[in-house]
């Protein structure tokens, strides 16, 4: 799944936002399902939210922490984990909506 590192890695770094904060990955999913314009407030804040959580565990993975250029490894580690929660979705999405 992932471009710059193995899913083990991948898997690695979501555990630790799960473990930072219970429930983020499904947040992440919830925000990806949404239409990309225009974002309410809620939907804003819980953006926000989320880049925190990020900002704050993917410079502490491991990997990440001992890599030589760690601004380089936290984006590419990033890249991975939007590319995952975007293929987490993709089957929703592709399932046609019932007509009323």
């Amino acid at each position: 799944m992932g471009t710059f590192y193995s899913d083990d890695k991948i898997q690695e770094a979501i555990a630790a936002l799960e473990d930072h904060t219970p429930g983020i990955w499904e947040r992440m999913k919830k925000m990806a399902s949404a239409p990309d314009d225009p974002h309410d407030k809620e939907q804003e804040a819980e953006l926000g939210a989320i880049v925190r959580v990020l900002t704050i565990v993917l410079p502490r993975v491991s990997f990440v922490a001992q890599a030589e250029d760690k601004n380089e490894a936290r984006a590419r580690l990033s890249i991975d984990v939007g590319n995952t929660v975007r293929a987490a979705i993709a089957p929703a999405k592709d399932v046609p909506k019932p007509r009323p």
